[in-house]
């Protein structure tokens, strides 16, 4: 019995050394390998640290028809520091070729669209070696324009005052200083001759996906437009003294209903790279639509930038190219300083513009123009 109990503690001592000799190897084989493991970590530090996405520049393009709000929407990114900022840079290449008025200009030349080509491409890669680039750098009306945070500038109000530039030191700033490129553009200066121009001007913006294009196509009531417009002697007869305002009233509103067909290419082309918005909604909800338009484009909200928005849009007098005015007001001017004669005519030729847009018509009725108790924009 003593031997047989003898033989049993010694089995079980033989397993419980087995198990403590498998436990004791496989805690040194484990440690063997952490420390092999974090000796290789130490050596490369960054292999097993998340990659960190290189941030993709992003092209900003403002467009819209003339008197539709596009510099006050411009200034929305201006006013970004982080936003390099330009100011209807085709407007060089329109009278690099004629003085005639948006109205009376050949946008169909051939010469002129291989140059907008040119320029647009140019822009979006910010390159500005060229001619027309030299022009525009030495007009006052891009000076006081220029991005507000660039280091040549001096802000003063609304606007910044700026230096003369060499174009090599605008090139160094837009490629080096900033990931965020903005251009306000009026839609008339582009390419709406051509069938192509909309996949073109994204892939020349967007750089085959090396860059980020964002479109945003702002619109205004016709009857809006086209109160501004004539108001500001843009229905210049220079060629026609005897031109009838439907003529004008009919090429405005040719205009925005072929910029809204493009439009709806190009959301086709690009889900996420174009937005349509409504002057009317941008004026009476200024914070709600810019939080938007900075979240489509990647931009951060500043409590400067809200700031702003509260002081520009309340001010209760400014000239009419002014980006600062009660915005409220604004929306309604022309239902109370307009004759019905001609928005009856803008109804005529815009009605199914209009529709699409969510613009009500007045029926014709004078009342119904003056009551603004009764909506006609939504």
């Amino acid at each position: 019995m003593k031997k047989q109990h003898l033989e049993k503690r010694k089995e079980r001592w033989c397993n419980c050394f087995d198990s403590k000799k498998f436990f004791i190897i496989s805690c040194s084989l484990g440690l063997v390998f952490f420390s092999l493991t974090f000796m290789y970590t130490l050596r490369n530090p960054l292999r097993n640290a998340p990659l960190m996405p290189h941030p993709k520049r992003v092209n900003i393009i403002v467009t819209s028809f003339p008197r539709s709000g596009s510099s006050f929407l411009g200034e929305i990114f201006n006013h970004h520091p982080a936003v390099f900022y330009l100011f209807e840079p085709l407007q060089t290449v329109q009278k690099l070729f004629s003085r005639d008025s948006l109205f009376e200009f050949d946008f169909s030349s051939p010469s002129y669209q291989n140059m907008v080509f040119k320029v647009f491409d140019d822009i979006n890669n910010c390159k500005f070696a060229s001619d027309i680039f030299t022009r525009y750098l030495n007009q006052e009306n891009f000076r006081r324009r220029l991005a507000l945070s660039s280091p040549f500038c001096v802000t003063n109000g609304t606007y910044a005052v700026c230096q003369k530039l060499k174009t090599r030191q605008f090139e160094d700033v837009c490629k080096n200083n900033y990931i965020v490129f903005a251009a306000k553009i009026l839609t008339p200066r582009l390419l709406n001759s051509r069938g192509e121009w909309n996949k073109n001007l994204f892939e020349s913006c967007s750089s085959n996906g090396e860059r980020e294009c964002k479109i945003i196509h702002l619109v205004r009531d016709p009857r809006a437009v086209v109160y501004s417009l004539k108001s500001l002697a843009f229905f210049r007869r220079s060629h026609d003294p005897k031109r009838e305002l439907s003529w004008y009233v009919e090429k405005v509103c040719h205009q925005m209903e072929s910029d809204i067909k493009i439009g709806k290419l190009m959301k086709a082309f690009s889900p996420d790279g174009y937005k349509l918005i409504r002057f009317e909604d941008l004026a009476r909800n200024p914070l709600r639509v810019v939080n938007e338009l900075y979240k489509f484009t990647g931009i951060e909200m500043l409590d400067a930038i809200e700031k702003w928005l509260q002081e520009t849009t309340r001010i209760n007098h400014g000239n009419a190219y002014s980006t600062s005015r009660n915005s409220q007001q604004v929306v309604s001017n022309w239902r109370t300083k307009m004759s019905p004669a001609p928005v009856q005519i803008v109804e005529k030729y815009c009605g199914r513009l209009m529709g699409q847009l969510n613009y009500e018509l007045t029926g014709m009725s004078p009342k119904k123009q003056l009551d603004l108790n009764i909506s006609l924009i939504d």
